[in-house]
């Protein structure tokens, strides 16, 4: 727990020099912690301090992206674990293609071609002014590319998120859009009608990105320090109002347990300066970017005992048949971009230039 500014240039890649990480079994000799290696977790390790010993660039983030194959939580790390050390030039050590067992069948191409939406302002995810329209929008038409190269994609941007998911996957004016949060939809009963909606409705692709989700307050504040869910209820948390809360409804945070405020990104950070709420929670990338922007970046604690993960998506309406016939070629050149390791020099590069700017 320190602030967001902790790491220098390194805040905005998600608590580099900060995550706690739990470490669970017996302790082991340390080995040598170089780029371009695999390297066994003992006792005592945190990723960010695996990244900083080993000098990845981009730190804590980068190398949990490099692992979402074996770490559950960016905040979790087992003794015994064997992890990827990502290389000088953000290439994976070993990377290549393995040859599938069975064929797959050819891929379906839809009659027409598919509409794709997504929307700027979730840097560096998506947004038309980062190039290739933000590192998630390159990670999905390269996935086409891959999964399908017959299949044309009419792909543009829409910058009204709420009407994606109200009207136009259902309404098919449009087939696929991203990057969405998917819940737990084998706990669907758990969720609220909003939320509920995204596994009732929707098909998805295969995750993405695994999205690391930040709890934060101001230094001193009667929650700095805060190790559990539970210890925040009473508080006046502030999730922005086009954000998901289906996890927060997972940890008993709801009305009365908790006081929701549902505003802008940008006003949470100033009603947490003001003293009118207590947490501010979202997307890690984004709300550390934003609480720097308002420069309260200094006075800000990430509550890292918090921290957790969610996953990125690209949603189909499951009436439209097309699109849902589409999406395992879109799955299977996702998969291609994580065995040949391109998934991860993209998303690296995207994160980098999100630190440098």
């Amino acid at each position: 727990m320190t602030g967001v500014t902790g790491g220098g240039a390194a805040a905005l890649a998600i608590m580099l020099a900060t995550a706690t990480g739990l470490v669970l079994g017996a302790s082991q000799p340390a080995q040598a912690q170089d780029l371009c290696s695999r390297y066994t977790i003992v006792r005592g390790d945190t990723l960010s301090q695996v990244a900083r010993i080993a000098g990845v660039e981009g730190g804590f983030q980068v190398l949990f992206n490099a692992n979402t194959d074996i770490l559950r939580s960016p905040n979790l790390v087992e003794i015994g674990q064997v992890i990827t050390i990502p290389c000088a030039d953000g290439s994976l050590p070993g990377a290549a293609v393995a040859a599938p067992a069975v064929a797959p069948p050819p891929p379906v191409t839809a009659t027409r071609p598919l509409r794709v939406i997504t929307a700027s302002g979730y840097a560096p995810f998506t947004d038309k002014d980062l190039p290739g329209g933000g590192m998630f929008t390159q990670l999905v038409l390269r996935a086409f590319a891959l999964g399908n190269p017959d299949q044309e994609v009419n792909f543009f941007f829409v910058n009204d998120w709420n009407a994606q998911l109200d009207n136009l996957l259902p309404s098919g004016a449009v087939d696929m859009a991203f990057p969405w949060f998917k819940p737990d939809c084998d706990r669907v009963e758990i969720l609220s009608p909003p939320n509920a909606y995204r596994c009732t409705d929707f098909n998805h692709s295969d995750p993405f990105y695994d999205a690391l989700v930040g709890y934060y307050t101001l230094a001193g504040s009667p929650y700095d320090g805060a190790t559990d869910h539970a210890d925040l209820l009473g508080a006046r948390i502030c999730r922005p109002d086009a954000w998901f809360t289906f996890d927060m409804e997972a940890e008993g945070l709801t009305e009365p347990q908790v006081t929701m405020v549902r505003v802008t990104q940008l006003e949470c950070w100033r009603q947490l300066d003001a003293g009118d709420v207590d947490i501010v929670t979202y997307d890690a990338l984004p709300a550390e970017d934003d609480a720097r922007t308002l420069g309260m970046a200094e006075r800000v604690v990430s509550l890292d005992a918090l921290t957790a993960t969610a996953t990125l998506h690209v949603f189909v309406a499951k009436s439209n048949a097309e699109a849902n016939a589409a999406l395992p070629a879109l799955n299977a050149g996702l998969e291609q971009l994580r065995l040949t390791g391109e998934w991860f020099s993209i998303v690296r590069a995207g994160i980098q230039a999100a630190i440098e700017n």
